[in-house]
């Protein structure tokens, strides 16, 4: 159930920030990518630096897969703890 309600949080952040044409929502939505760039920079920091040490790209794709996967439980287990 968290996971749906994570998903519905994504999809109307994205909607917000795309369609609504208000100021407001499209700052909250780049200060938000911000803060997630911001979270998540020491792994992509460390993710660029071993695929320029040693070009994997099957490694690659696995490595960005396995890093969208934890943002997307991180919004879930935050959603769950809003909820709760």
């Amino acid at each position: 159930m968290d996971q749906l309600i994570a998903i519905a949080f994504i999809a109307l952040l994205v909607f917000f920030v795309v369609k609504v044409g208000s100021v407001l929502w499209r700052i909250a939505g780049v200060l938000f990518l911000l803060f997630i760039i911001y979270v998540y920079k020491d792994q992509v920091i460390s993710q660029v630096q071993n695929f320029i040490a040693n070009p994997d790209f099957g490694g690659l794709w696995q490595s960005v897969s396995s890093f969208f996967g934890n943002l997307f439980d991180k919004v879930v287990s935050f959603v769950g703890a809003v909820i709760e």
